[in-house]
């Protein structure tokens, strides 16, 4: 099996038909393996450097550095992203054509309700699970959410806004979304990806919460056939929660009104999303 020519190339639903089963997961998961094995390298690369730049440097540059390890950790995170994302571009490239990226070709009142539902769906099951104390009962999440909100707020907004959203959204809507719809029926294909979007995240409360917006998300891609449509959902919706609850804000929230922050926002979410059903299927 040529496993690069398996990777790059976009094959139809008509020879897919003929694929073994072995060879339709190889397609699909094949992309998501690279990019994690290019992006652990370069994390452990990345590290070692940085091990012995501390190594050399003076004692002020040490200190600096550790007393803003999170902020370090983040940096070294987003550059593997990237070096992640290189691996796997020319596999991106052949599931994403040029004219989806064309912000020009859809009507700002279109990206506008995307991010609309991004911001509402984002902030409507946060709070929510925030009031089930399902974010409180993980300590890996827990954990996960420390390391984050550790790093410098500018430099937070500029990974989890910009960085994570397009290299997950082109591993897991631009690939593995785009190849299982050809594999499977499209709303296996929906729930399948976002499964794996969830899980990724490695926690419960993120696994529950990543697969109820990868679903959103893959739904509004969908809709628009625009791959800009997927990273401006996530990335609105991962900056929305990054400013919300940085300094852990939402502990300040009673019970009252978070109540009427989630209802309020999972209804707005629900008139975003019908609109957008009701405009795509207006355009068919």
């Amino acid at each position: 099996m040529n496993y690069w020519k398996m990777l790059c190339t976009k094959w139809s639903r008509e020879e897919l038909s003929s694929f073994s089963s072995f060879k339709k997961t190889a397609y699909i998961i094949l992309p998501l393996l690279l990019y994690f094995l290019v992006h652990d390298a370069a994390e452990v690369l990345l590290w070692a450097g940085v091990g012995q730049f501390m190594l050399v440097c003076k004692a002020q540059t040490a200190e600096f550095l550790l007393s803003y390890s999170d902020t370090v950790r983040g940096i070294i995170n987003g550059l593997s992203i990237l070096l992640g994302l290189f691996s796997i571009w020319k596999a991106v490239k052949s599931e994403i054509s040029i004219e989806e990226g064309k912000v020009s070709e859809r009507l700002l009142t279109d990206y506008m309700f995307v991010a609309a539902l991004a911001l509402s769906s984002a902030i409507g099951f946060n709070v929510l699970f925030y009031l089930l104390g399902i974010t409180e009962s993980s300590q890996s999440f827990t954990d996960t959410a420390n390391a984050q909100f550790g790093v410098v707020f500018f430099v937070g907004l500029l990974l989890y806004g910009i960085v994570s959203p397009l290299a997950e959204e082109a591993v897991f809507r631009g690939l593995i979304y785009n190849r299982m719809k050809r594999c499977f029926p499209l709303p296996i294909a929906m729930v399948l990806s976002s499964l794996l979007f969830g899980c990724y995240h490695g926690n419960m409360v993120q696994a529950v919460y990543g697969t109820l917006l990868g679903i959103l998300i893959a739904y509004t891609y969908e809709k628009y056939d625009s791959f800009v449509v997927p990273v401006l959902f996530h990335g609105v919706a991962n900056v929305s929660i990054y400013v919300m609850t940085y300094d852990n804000q939402l502990s300040t929230l009673n019970q009252r009104t978070g109540i009427i922050m989630s209802a309020v926002s999972l209804l707005a979410a629900a008139a975003c999303l019908l609109r957008i059903k009701n405009k795509a299927n207006a355009e068919k």
